[in-house]
């Protein structure tokens, strides 16, 4: 099947929940809106497909509203399925002369800015995105990466590892997400941090409200799907680990981002996470080869400039004794 015959089916998809969510009498209407709402999450080519659809939609209503009349009027069960059958077909016969011009798939589907950004281990970078006046403001942590794109209604960073602080310019018609291996994070206009060092995923948050979705994995059947949302406020932190949320903590959502100003800071974090932060601020790195090591929780805030500091500040906090190489990395072992 071709891209245009495949980006068509999804649109028709989406037709047909728009349209049960918009004329089919409740509680089926509501199942209809609920189910689109979960659709749309699954993948950024099903949000597309459904604002082809609702733009469908949104046509058929201007041109036909006679005929959108006939469904305020009480039907038996096989002759509204009809009338919706009827709706369907004229969306689509609305849609496929869109399709032709400007406004059709490959139009909207196409972002409008693309851009991979990558830190190496010691050095930070600062991005403003093209996407508004003043546009949103990225800040990488040290070996650090994400990709942009953005889209005609919608702004999309991912994250493949590191730490990351959005500043996002408010547009309530482009909602921006942030998608990670383990969540996806959705705001219109807010602060909020990031840290995914491959242990747990942190998300912060400074100033507005987040909405953080669970990304199910291939191993659950789930591929991108994406689950019920959890909402964060200003000073609300939440721990994903392993797909499995925490429950949100309140927090110094701005010490999440404490990199920017040259330190760290950790709350009861497995040091082999700990460690995978640290050594992204370090010329050589801090090792530990002892589970027992990686599993001792670390809490503090630590200067990341400052490498002799942190070494000796690490036996003082926890049972390990640390050992110098000739090369000025460290190795830790348990006392």
């Amino acid at each position: 099947m071709s891209r245009a015959a495949t980006a068509e089916k999804l649109i028709e998809h989406a037709l047909d929940l728009v349209v049960k969510s918009e004329v089919e009498p409740e509680p089926a209407a509501g199942r209809a809106l609920a189910r689109l709402r979960q659709w749309i999450g699954e993948s950024p080519d099903h949000a597309a497909a459904a604002d082809e659809a609702r733009r469908r939609w949104q046509m058929l209503g201007g041109l036909s509203e006679e005929l959108r009349e006939h469904f305020d009027e009480p039907v038996a069960a096989g002759a509204f399925k009809g009338r919706r059958n009827l709706l369907l077909s004229a969306a689509a016969v609305l849609g496929g002369a869109a399709l032709a011009g400007r406004l059709g798939w490959q139009h909207w589907q196409t972002p409008v800015f693309t851009a991979a950004y990558r830190t190496q281990p010691l050095q930070l970078l600062n991005v403003s995105l093209p996407d508004a006046r003043p546009g949103t403001q990225l800040a990488l942590g040290a070996d650090s990466a994400v990709d942009v794109r953005l889209h005609r209604q919608r702004r999309i960073v991912r994250l493949d590892g590191g730490e990351l602080r959005c500043d996002v310019a408010h547009d309530a018609a482009r909602p921006f997400q942030v998608l990670t291996r383990d969540a996806r994070i959705e705001v219109l206009g807010t602060v909020f941090s990031l840290r995914d060092r491959g242990g747990a995923l942190t998300v912060g948050v400074e100033r507005g409200r987040v909405q953080v979705a669970l990304r199910a994995t291939a191993a659950d059947g789930g591929g991108d799907r994406v689950g019920p949302p959890i909402e964060l406020g200003a000073g609300e932190l939440i721990d994903i680990r392993h797909g499995i949320a925490q429950p949100p903590r309140q927090g110094d959502a701005a010490a999440l981002a404490g990199w920017r100003d040259g330190w760290l800071s950790f709350e009861n974090t497995p040091l082999r996470e700990a460690l995978a932060s640290v050594n992204a601020y370090r010329s050589a790195a801090i090792v530990s080869t002892d589970p027992r090591v990686d599993a001792m929780r670390l809490t503090g805030r630590f200067p990341v400039r400052d490498a002799a500091g942190l070494l000796a500040a690490l036996p003082q906090v926890l049972p390990i004794t640390v050992r110098p190489r000739a090369d000025g990395s460290a190795e830790l072992f348990a006392r």
